[in-house]
């Protein structure tokens, strides 16, 4: 990640308070949007599996990317082992990530999902 910006900054304190999680942030291979972050990987020890770990984590990623106003963009389609898996997709959505192209979403099989407004008072 690169450490000068705020995101990063912000992220790299996050991920050091969730032992038992690695997710990897970086800036997309595509686009020249200077505030878009491509989250290449995210594992959850399994041990910590299904106990809400890793939901709890995105949406603190997710918060801290609507704070600094950062677009994320993801590839749920495929799983590590190259097992086709849209489970993975319907997670991503459920923490706001939209396809790409809805009317074909394993064309080009990316998600992402645009700094949303909070609603909350002291987010922003």
């Amino acid at each position: 990640m690169e450490p000068h910006h705020p995101f990063v900054a912000a992220a790299t304190a996050l991920l050091a308070q969730w032992p038992g999680t690695r997710v990897s942030i970086a800036r997309p291979p595509f686009g020249s949007d200077p505030d878009a972050f491509s989250i290449r990987s995210f594992e959850v020890d399994p041990d910590l599996r299904g106990q809400g770990v890793g939901t709890r984590l995105l949406a603190r990623i997710a918060q801290e990317a609507d704070r600094h106003g950062v677009s994320l963009h993801v590839e749920p389609a495929l799983t590590r082992d190259g097992v086709l898996d849209l489970g993975v997709a319907d997670w991503y959505a459920r923490s706001g990530f939209v396809w790409n192209d809805p009317a074909d979403p394993l064309g080009d099989g990316q998600m992402h999902r645009r700094p949303m407004p909070s609603t909350a008072p002291g987010l922003r």
